[in-house]
C-alpha cells in the first residue's frame, strides 16, 4: 500500500501507519497561518477497511471528496455531519487499485484543458511563474472595454475555478457587447500544481500582491496588471473560497467594501433575483458588511485584487464572490451547481450592464440626543457607521440614494450637538456614515434646518460639501436658491425640488430675515406668522384652517409661496425628463395626511411634478397611485433612537419605514416610463438600550427566523404603504406598478 501526494494538488504528510489507523497531516509549507488544504492518493488497498486519523478537525461536513481518476469528485457521503471531524474510515472495494481523497472538490489544469477544448477557446501563455511553467490565460470577444475575471489568487480554492467555467460559458453564449474578457483560472499557478495551501504564503500571498506603488513580487500579477492597463477596465471580478466551515463559511456571498458599495448592491441584489433552483444558493443577507468579521479593509485601498482593480484600475464594478467548500444554506457543493451559479452570475452581470436607472428614497434620518452623546460617541470621536451597517446589503441598490436629514450639522461650537429632544444639532461623522453607506442626495429643508439659527444652515451646506454629499431645501444664496437641481443618471435628466410646510419656529422663535427668504425653500410662512397653518394642530383644526386660507381665492399672504412653488417646479421641468418632488409636511405621527398637506399635494401635481415623496409625519402612510400619479405622504423614520415600543397607544410602529425605488426606463421616442417598488426597513433596538439602534431590512431579518407574527408585521406595513395591493408574503422588494 503507498499514500502519497505525487499528483498534481497533492498535499499531505504520513505520521505513522499503525494497522488500518493511518495518521496524517496536511504540509503547511510555507503559509504563515494555520490552514486546512490535504490531498492524497491511496494505492494497493483493494479490499481494506482504513480509518484515516488527521491531527485537526480538517474533514467537511460530507467526509472527503472521493475520485477515481482525479477529475471527477464526489463526497463520501450523501448526509451531513453536524460539524467538522478530524477521522473518517473508507472501504476499499477489491478493484479499487487507486483512490484520491481531498479536502474538497479539486480542479486542476486538466479540468480547464477539457473545458477550453469543449469550447473552442485557445489557451494562451499569460507569463511564466516562478517556477518556470506557462501560466495559462484565454482571450475572448472584442471591445473597447475588457472583462478580467480571476481564480485562484489562493491556490486551495478550487470552488472559484468551477464558478469561473459557468461565468465563462454564459458570457461566450451571449456576450455583452463591445467588451473583451479576459480569463485567468489560476493566478496561483505553481500553488494549483504543487499542491500548496496559496493562503497567506510567506511574505505574503498573491491576493496581497496589488500594492498600488510598488511592483508586484508573483508574476502573474504583474501580467495582470498589465492587461488592466492596455485598455479600458470595465469589470473586474475574483472567485474565491472563504475559510474551511461554519457560520458565514456555508453560503455564497460577496465581501462590501465601501468603495464601489453601490454598484456591489445593485449586482448582488440581481444574482438573488436570478439565482435558479438548480445553483448553489445565493441570498443577499449573506453580505459581509465593510468592517465586520475578517471583512477588515472597509476603505478598499488594501492591497487586494478587487481593491486594485476599482480603485486604481478604475474599473467601474470590481468584487469577490466566496463560494464554500461543502454546503451551501443546506445545499452541498456539486460541480454542477457552482457552473450554474458562474451561469447566474453572468446573467446579473449582463442585468446589471444593461439596468434602468434606479433612484431610491428613504424616509427620516433621526440623530437624538442619546444617540448622539452616548451611543455613537467613541473615544477618537463619533462612529455612525453601526446604525446602517446591517441594512447594506440592501440600502445601497440604487444609482442614485435620497435621504431626508432633520437634523443641522453646525458643529459642537454652535450650542453643542444635540441636548434637547426636539432641537437637534449632529457631528459631521454622521454624513461620513452615509456617505459610505451610499447616499448620494440630502433633502435638507424640514422643521429642524433653523435649530442652530443661520448659522446653522451655512456650517450645514459646509459640512455636506466636505462629505461629498449633494443637498437640496438649503441655500447660501438667492443665487444658488434660484438654479434648479438636475442631475444626470444614467442618461435621463432627474430634477429635484425639495420644500418644507415650516422650521419649528413657535418652539425657538428664530425667523429668517427679510433678505434671508431664500435661505429654506418653504410652501408658507413660518409657524405663528400669518398666513401660516401650525400643522401640529389636530387635523380637524387644519383642515379648517386649509379652507380659510386656500379656498376660492388664495390669502395674499400664503400666495406668493406657492407661486414660488409653482414656478420652480415648472423651471425644474423645463430642464429635465422628469421631475420629483421631496415634500416635508404632515403632523408628527398622524394616522392619515392632513387637509393642508393633500392641497400641497394637488397643487403640486398641478405644478408638473412626476412623482411625489413625502416627509416627516414620522410613520409610514398609505400612499395614493391615481391616473398615474403616485404619491407617498410619509416613508417613515429609516433611523431614529426613540423606540417604536416607547410610543404608547400609538397603533403603527414608527420603528418600520420605507424604502421607495424608482426606476426609470428611456423609450425611444423619448418617453420616460417609470416602474415602482419598495422595501420594508425596520429599526431593532437592544432592549437594556444600552448600544445604538440599528436598521435591517425586514425580508432578510424574517428569511432567518421566519416566525408568524413577525411575518403579520411586515405585511401590515407593506400593505398600509401601498393599500390595495394585497400583499401576502414578505418580498425583497414589493411591485407596485
Amino acid at each position: 500500500m503507498n499514500i502519497h501526494a505525487n499528483f498534481t494538488g497533492g498535499n499531505i504528510r504520513v505520521l505513522k501507519i499503525e494497522g488500518t489507523d493511518v495518521y496524517i497531516q496536511n504540509e503547511i509549507r510555507d503559509t504563515m497561518e494555520d490552514w486546512f488544504y490535504w490531498a492524497f492518493c491511496v494505492e494497493g488497498a483493494q479490499g481494506q477497511t482504513l480509518t484515516f486519523h488527521f491531527d485537526k478537525r480538517w474533514l467537511g461536513y460530507y467526509g472527503p471528496a472521493v475520485s477515481h481518476d482525479l477529475y471527477n469528485w464526489k463526497w463520501q457521503n450523501e448526509e451531513a455531519a453536524p460539524a467538522a471531524s478530524d477521522t473518517f474510515t473508507y472501504t476499499f472495494d477489491k478493484d479499487e487499485s487507486c483512490v484520491w481523497f481531498a479536502h474538497n472538490m479539486l480542479y486542476h489544469p486538466a479540468h480547464f484543458d477539457a473545458f477550453c477544448k469543449e469550447l473552442g477557446l485557445e489557451q494562451l501563455t499569460l507569463c511564466k511563474s516562478e517556477r518556470g511553467r506557462d501560466v495559462p490565460y484565454v482571450r475572448f470577444g472584442k471591445g473597447d472595454e475588457q472583462i478580467i475575471l480571476t481564480a485562484r489568487h489562493h491556490a486551495c480554492e478550487a470552488t472559484g475555478t468551477y464558478v469561473l467555467e459557468g461565468v465563462v460559458r454564459e458570457l461566450l453564449r451571449e456576450p455583452i457587447p463591445n467588451t473583451e474578457v479576459v480569463v485567468v483560472p489560476f493566478v496561483d499557478y505553481d500553488g494549483v500544481v504543487d499542491g500548496d495551501q496559496g493562503k497567506a504564503r510567506a511574505p505574503f500571498d498573491h491576493n496581497r500582491d496589488y500594492r498600488f506603488d510598488e511592483t508586484a513580487i508573483y508574476a502573474t500579477v504583474r501580467a495582470i496588471q498589465k492587461i488592466a492597463a492596455d485598455k479600458p477596465l470595465r469589470y473586474a471580478f475574483d472567485f474565491h473560497s472563504p475559510w474551511h466551515l461554519s457560520g458565514l463559511n456555508d453560503g455564497v456571498f460577496f465581501p462590501q467594501k465601501y468603495s464601489g458599495i453601490k454598484p456591489l448592491s445593485r449586482l448582488s441584489c440581481l444574482l438573488e433575483q436570478l439565482n435558479t433552483p438548480e445553483s448553489l444558493p445565493y441570498a443577499v443577507r449573506n453580505t459581509i458588511a465593510p468592517g465586520v468579521g475578517w471583512n477588515v479593509s472597509a476603505n478598499g485601498q488594501g492591497r487586494t485584487f478587487g481593491a486594485y482593480m476599482q480603485n486604481k484600475a478604475g474599473a467601474e464594478l470590481a468584487c469577490t464572490l466566496e463560494t464554500p467548500y461543502f454546503t451551501c444554506s443546506g445545499t452541498p457543493f456539486s460541480a454542477a451547481r457552482a457552473r450554474e451559479l458562474g451561469r447566474c452570475f453572468a446573467l446579473a452581470l449582463r442585468e446589471y450592464h444593461f439596468r434602468n436607472v434606479k433612484i431610491s428614497f428613504t424616509g427620516d434620518l433621526l440623530y437624538g440626543q442619546k444617540l448622539v452623546n452616548e451611543w455613537c460617541k467613541t473615544k477618537e470621536g463619533y462612529d455612525f457607521l453601526p446604525l446602517l451597517r446591517s441594512s447594506l446589503c440592501r440600502l445601497p441598490d440604487s444609482d442614485y440614494l435620497v435621504g431626508n436629514v432633520e437634523s443641522p450639522f453646525a458643529g459642537e461650537q454652535n450650542d453643542g450637538y444635540t441636548h434637547d429632544r426636539y432641537c437637534f444639532n449632529t457631528p459631521d461623522e454622521a454624513l461620513e456614515a452615509l456617505k459610505k453607506a451610499g447616499f448620494d442626495l440630502l433633502s435638507l429643508a424640514n422643521n429642524h434646518a433653523m435649530d442652530r439659527k443661520q448659522e446653522g444652515i451655512l456650517a450645514t451646506l459646509d459640512a455636506c460639501d466636505r462629505a461629498g454629499l449633494e443637498h437640496i431645501g438649503l441655500y447660501r444664496t438667492r443665487e444658488e436658491s434660484d438654479e434648479v437641481f438636475v442631475r444626470e443618471i444614467g442618461g435621463i435628466k432627474v430634477g429635484f425640488v425639495n420644500v418644507t410646510y415650516g422650521t419649528n419656529a413657535f418652539a425657538h422663535h428664530h425667523f429668517l430675515g427679510e433678505n434671508e427668504k431664500h435661505m429654506i425653500k418653504m410652501t408658507q410662512p413660518e409657524e405663528t406668522l400669518d398666513g401660516s397653518i401650525h400643522l401640529l394642530l389636530d387635523l380637524d383644526e387644519i383642515e379648517r384652517q386649509t379652507n380659510a386660507l386656500y379656498g376660492d381665492e388664495v390669502n395674499p399672504i400664503a400666495a406668493p409661496y406657492l407661486e414660488r412653488l409653482k414656478e420652480e417646479i415648472q423651471r425644474t421641468r423645463e430642464k429635465s425628463d422628469f421631475v420629483v418632488m421631496l415634500l416635508h409636511s404632515g403632523g408628527q405621527y398622524n394616522l392619515v395626511p392632513d387637509a393642508y398637506t393633500q392641497m400641497l399635494a394637488e397643487k403640486i401635481w398641478e405644478y408638473g411634478a412626476d412623482i411625489i415623496v413625502g416627509n416627516h409625519p414620522h410613520l409610514i402612510l398609505p400612499s395614493t397611485f391615481e391616473n398615474g400619479r403616485f404619491t407617498a405622504y410619509c416613508l417613515g423614520n429609516l433611523l431614529s433612537s426613540t423606540p417604536g415600543y416607547a410610543m404608547a397607544g400609538l397603533p403603527v410602529n414608527p420603528d418600520f419605514s420605507a424604502v421607495l425605488n424608482l426606476t426609470l426606463e428611456k423609450k425611444e421616442d423619448g418617453r420616460i416610463e417609470k416602474h415602482l417598488s419598495f422595501r420594508i426597513f425596520q429599526i431593532m433596538h437592544d432592549p437594556d438600550r444600552k448600544k445604538a439602534p440599528w436598521v435591517v431590512d425586514t425580508y432578510d431579518q424574517w428569511a432567518k427566523d421566519p416566525y408568524a407574527s413577525y411575518k403579520d408585521a411586515i405585511l401590515f406595513y407593506a400593505n398600509r404603504f401601498m393599500p390595495g395591493m394585497n400583499y401576502r408574503e414578505p418580498m425583497a422588494e414589493y411591485p407596485i406598478c
